[in-house]
């Protein structure tokens, strides 16, 4: 994609260009070459330093299942010290999901858990001090989206619902105002259902104003509805801010992504291989839409999750995950993969060893 030049033009720009880039080339782990090469994302609608921090962000992974459950460990994995290590030093970015809305006091104020907020402050700083781009997510506030709870996740008055998700964040970004610009934070992971639409439009800006009280121009990521499809950035209406970057997900073709996944309606057969024509083209095509809008808007794209559930055969994951990762480069999209350690994972906590097909398509 094309940058748009003027953004370099002036004197300040370029440095603040420079700072940005420079940071993550400071990074304490070889990833310097793993930024989409030379390919640049539209930032009319953005300033300087958020676009240079759109375009550095490069290959990520998901601390996926972990903070991330209702509980920590209630998913069959916890988050290790191991893992933060692991993940930082072979990826640039990392996308660390948060379930902050189950360790909060059910009540609009929101209060947050002491000793589950210090957790996440732990976490956050150790992947800072190891150089990375870190995204800082509010996930699986079931209700919110009118989901069902989950197994030991409480829930709370539905009228309090919108009210929880704005004083969550004033108390995160305030926990987190003085950390390094290399934290993002990520409004609320893939809005769906009653979030829909017009309700994520008109709640988004409350949540935002919210972030912007203590975190005038920290970088913002938010997405569109649908599960942040991409079919849906045409219903996307963003706030009026220079300093958000576009969260898209995409699971395409997910009769192969997801097959074998229990917990669906109505579950997919496992033994559907990738990638035929058909299924490069669904792939393809999606984000190219991504791309026309982000070239009619002006705000630069990451593409926040990808993945093939463990029940698919390796050979096709593998194939599925280089396709994802080499298109979404070829468009100077940065991505994380979903996700590192669980069903769809890219490490093995049993062996204590990479999923070596799927840290090879990922990452060479």
């Amino acid at each position: 994609m094309t940058f748009h030049s003027r953004l370099l033009g002036a004197v300040a720009s370029a440095a603040l260009l420079f700072a940005a880039y420079a940071g993550a080339a400071n990074a304490q782990s070889p990833r310097s070459d793993q930024r989409p090469g030379g390919i640049h994302q539209p930032c009319s609608s953005v300033t300087p330093q958020t676009c240079a921090i759109a375009n550095a962000l490069g290959r990520g992974v998901n601390l996926g299942n972990m903070l991330d459950a209702p509980v920590e460990g209630l998913w069959g994995v916890k988050l290790e010290p191991e893992y933060i290590d692991k993940a930082a030093g072979a990826f640039t970015t990392v996308r660390l999901p948060v379930r902050w809305s189950n360790h909060a006091a059910r009540s609009a104020d929101a209060t947050l858990d002491p000793a589950f907020a210090e957790r996440v402050d732990r976490a956050v700083d150790a992947l800072l001090a190891k150089g990375v781009y870190v995204i800082l997510d509010m996930h699986h506030y079931s209700q919110i989206s009118g989901d069902p709870v989950h197994p030991q996740e409480a829930p709370v008055d539905p009228a309090v619902l919108e009210e929880r998700l704005v004083n969550l964040w004033r108390q995160v970004a305030l926990r987190y105002r003085d950390r390094s610009p290399k934290l993002l934070f990520e409004l609320l992971n893939e809005p769906h259902g009653r979030m829909n639409g017009e309700a994520w439009n008109t709640l988004a800006p409350r949540v935002l104003a919210a972030v912007r009280a203590s975190n005038p121009s920290r970088a913002v990521l938010i997405g569109p509805g649908e599960w942040n499809s991409i079919g849906e950035l045409p219903k996307l209406r963003l706030p009026r801010d220079r300093n958000l970057i576009v969260s898209i997900h995409n699971y395409d073709p997910f009769n192969f992504t997801h097959q074998g996944v229990e917990y669906l309606p109505h579950p997919f057969p496992a033994g559907t291989p990738c990638c035929d024509a058909t299924q490069q083209k669904m792939i393809t095509d999606a984000l190219d839409a991504a791309v026309k809008w982000s070239r009619d808007k002006g705000y630069p794209l990451h593409l926040g999750e990808f993945g093939a559930y463990e029940a698919a055969d390796m050979r096709s994951r593998e194939t599925y995950t280089r396709l994802v990762r080499d298109e979404a480069e070829r468009r100077g999209i940065g991505w994380t993969y979903w996700e590192f350690a669980a069903s769809f994972g890219v490490y093995s906590p049993k062996t204590g060893q990479w999923v070596e097909p799927l840290r090879r398509a990922l990452l060479e």
